[in-house]
C-alpha cells in the first residue's frame, strides 16, 4: 500500500511538473491558418508582438468560450490589418464596429485552458 502511494505521489509530482502543450490556431494577416502548439504564456506573446520582448499582449474575449491574444500596440507598429481575426471580434460582438485587429493572432479555442499556461 505505501509503495503504490509513493508511486502516485511521483506520478503526480511529474505531471505537475510538465509544462502544458497547448492547440492554437494563428492566424497572420496574409490570411494563414495554422493549427500550433505553445508550451508557455511568454512564447505565446512573442508570437504576437513579433518577438519585441518588450511586447504587450492584449486579450481580446469572444462570446462563445475562446479568446484571441494580440498585441496590444500593433497600430503604432503599423501592422497590417488582420481581417480573419477582425471579422471574428465583429461577430462576437468583441470590439467596436469601426475598431480592428493588426498583426498576427492567436486564438485559444477554451480561455479556461489560457489559464493553465505556464508563464515562462
Amino acid at each position: 500500500m505505501e509503495r503504490e502511494k509513493n508511486q502516485l505521489n511521483r506520478l503526480y509530482l511529474r505531471l505537475t511538473l510538465e509544462k502544458i502543450k497547448m492547440d492554437v490556431i494563428i492566424y497572420k494577416t496574409d490570411g494563414t491558418k495554422l493549427k500550433i502548439k505553445v508550451n508557455t504564456f511568454v512564447e505565446a506573446r512573442a508570437m504576437v508582438c513579433n518577438y519585441d520582448p518588450n511586447g504587450l499582449a492584449e486579450v481580446v474575449r469572444l462570446n462563445n468560450g475562446s479568446m484571441l491574444l494580440i498585441d496590444e500596440e500593433g497600430k503604432l507598429k503599423n501592422y497590417p490589418i488582420n481581417k480573419k481575426a477582425t471579422e471574428m471580434a465583429h461577430s462576437n460582438e468583441a470590439i467596436f464596429p469601426s475598431d480592428y485587429i493588426v498583426g498576427d493572432v492567436l486564438l485559444f479555442e477554451d480561455e479556461n485552458y489560457f489559464d493553465d499556461l505556464a508563464y515562462e
